[in-house]
């Protein structure tokens, strides 16, 4: 090994002196390694130091004396300090002085009326803060006691951060509508997502929100407001509003997003007690015209209309999260005609989709950059019915199938397709087999080049005959594409085995892998159980696919040889260990 000379170590040195080149190579390195570069040298050490103390997970190590002495002495490099429900945040006060004072995320832990002074006096102690996390609890002060002024000192230090963008008050049971009135106020030029999360109680924590509406709610609802006095009150700039995990009513949240007029992104993942009633979404669109991000995630109690009419009456929808729903055809089919714009679907593990369905979905939606639909089982052959409906009109030819699928920015595709013919009408079975539906998936994503992301399932189909034919048919089929992986011809790895109807997609290159060479982006695969990838396949991917890094799906018990390939010719690809 060569000894680097002084001008090489000076050059060395500068470089890593750039912080910017120290943040970019952090993202890959683990801690230990970074502790190892603080060894190398004192230019080292001043450059990786930031590095190792931006982010503190406070925790267990909080009552170490050796975390304490070293905070004492680098506390100021401290940029991300997140703290356990528990900790004493009064051990960061040194002789009056304090140790953190370039704080922009801070997560506080539980704040009582004991602590609420050294919990103050960290906020005002960090001007640049731009995201909080603020719990109030204190079980020593009555449930029905108005608890407003008790927190006067906490609520006045957030008040002043001139910065702060996110604030989080999950878990408070003592929040009041007159508490979260003055901080949105004091905040009003700056804030602009609110997380009142995790209330887990029959009622929440900031009561029915009746004081909190403006005039919008009742003028809106009632159609007149000629013998009612209505105070219209102040509107606030908050984009983003976060009721996850939380049980609340309908009207709450009305009341709510009465004040948000500007809100985009909304989240009631989990949320409870939120039965929806028929003119809801039309409510909810006129408090909020611009929402473009809702998340309605592990609501079993929406059925497939409830989410239809969300999605009708939000048709600026983009982001789209629905993972454990009752959400069906007629959702997809609200999505796939109303939110062109649409960019992200999770409809992970919901129930009762259909094939063409899915394939309208895929037509028309032509923004879409991530879908996640696993867990969902879509028959391929109700799709191609769809297709040759669409583009034909039942009139022409399987050549006319190829390019329907217009989503060719998509980057991420995580489903479940399968293949079920006793849905099929007789002459629609003959036209589209199950090996004309492998042929069908793998050209409609030869088209999506932009995939990096692919999760993809195959069902078995099974047939009568015997499995050690099917067995030796298919190992001969594997060895003969194989023999010819080291030539450079557009039809490797593309010739189809027409009869093997028994597992139509399985990325294997008998049954048309090759035809996926075109996704030169595609950096990581999940591979369901139904696979059939050996030694040949994985060359056939190292060679294709440039940017490939992880693989999912394979394991060492059954697949030894490919772990043997991948560890002698292409280590830095990451498997599953068992």
């Amino acid at each position: 090994m060569s000894t680097l000379t002084a001008a090489d170590q000076e050059t060395r040195d500068k470089v890593f002196a750039l912080p910017e080149i120290c943040e970019r190579i952090s993202r890959s390195l683990n801690s230990k390694t970074i502790t190892s570069c603080l060894r190398v040298s004192q230019a080292w050490h001043n450059s990786w130091l930031p590095t190792i103390w931006h982010t503190i997970d406070a925790g267990s190590q909080w009552d170490h004396p050796s975390f304490l002495e070293a905070l004492s002495k680098h506390g100021d490099l401290i940029r991300i300090l997140k703290c356990m429900r528990y900790d004493n945040i009064g051990l960061l006060f040194n002789d009056g002085n304090i140790l953190c004072k370039n704080l922009v995320t801070l997560v506080l832990p539980k704040t009582t009326l004991v602590n609420q002074a050294d919990h103050a006096r960290l906020v005002r102690q960090n001007p640049l803060l731009r995201d909080l996390s603020v719990i109030l609890r204190d079980r020593a002060i009555p449930i029905h006691e108005d608890v407003s002024s008790k927190y006067a000192d906490l609520v006045d230090a957030i008040g002043e951060l001139r910065f702060l963008s996110r604030l989080v008050l999950d878990e408070n049971e003592t929040l009041e509508v007159d508490t979260l009135e003055t901080i949105l106020s004091k905040c009003k030029g700056s804030l602009q997502e609110l997380s009142l999360s995790g209330a887990y109680f029959p009622r929440h924590p900031f009561g029915p929100g009746d004081t909190f509406a403006s005039g919008l709610l009742a003028t809106s609802d009632s159609g007149s407001s000629a013998d009612v006095e209505i105070e219209t009150k102040e509107t606030f700039g908050i984009l983003s509003l976060y009721l996850d995990n939380v049980a609340c009513s309908q009207n709450l949240l009305l009341n709510l997003v009465s004040r948000f007029p500007q809100l985009s992104r909304l989240s009631l993942r989990e949320s409870t007690e939120i039965s929806f009633s028929e003119d809801f979404p039309d409510r909810l669109a006129r408090r909020c015209p611009k929402i473009k991000y809702l998340d309605v995630s592990l609501k079993e109690d929406l059925d497939d209309d409830a989410i239809a009419n969300l999605v009708v009456a939000l048709p600026n929808l983009q982001h789209f999260f629905a993972t454990e729903t009752y959400l069906g055809n007629t959702s997809l089919t609200a999505l796939a005609g109303n939110c062109r714009d649409l960019t992200v679907l999770d409809i992970n593990t919901t129930y009762g989709i259909q094939g063409h369905v899915i394939q309208q979905l895929l037509e028309k939606c032509w923004s879409l950059r991530k879908l996640d639909a696993w867990g969902v089982d879509v028959n391929v052959g109700e799709m191609m019915v769809e297709a040759y409906k669409s583009q034909t009109g039942g009139r022409s030819s399987q050549q006319d199938l190829q390019g329907r699928w217009a989503c060719h920015g998509l980057e991420s595709l995580a489903i479940n397709f399968d293949y079920d013919d006793s849905v099929l009408e007789e002459d629609d079975q003959q036209r589209h087999s199950p090996s004309q539906a492998r042929r069908f998936i793998y050209e409609q994503l030869s088209k999506l080049k932009k995939l990096g992301h692919v999760a993809i399932g195959g069902s078995l189909q099974e047939e009568e005959t015997d499995d050690t034919d099917d067995h030796d048919a298919s190992t001969g089929a594997e060895e003969e594409v194989a023999s010819g992986l080291d030539a450079d011809s557009d039809s490797e790895g593309q010739a189809l085995d027409a009869s093997d109807n028994s597992i139509w997609i399985d990325f294997s290159l008998k049954s048309g892998l090759g035809l996926l060479s075109p996704l030169k982006d595609l950096h990581t695969l999940y591979l369901h159980p139904g696979h059939a990838i050996g030694v040949p396949e994985v060359k056939w991917m190292s060679k294709h696919w440039p940017n490939l890094k992880r693989i999912q799906g394979l394991y060492k018990d059954g697949h030894e040889e490919v772990f043997q390939w991948f560890e002698k010719n292409r280590a830095d690809i990451e498997m599953d260990s068992d």
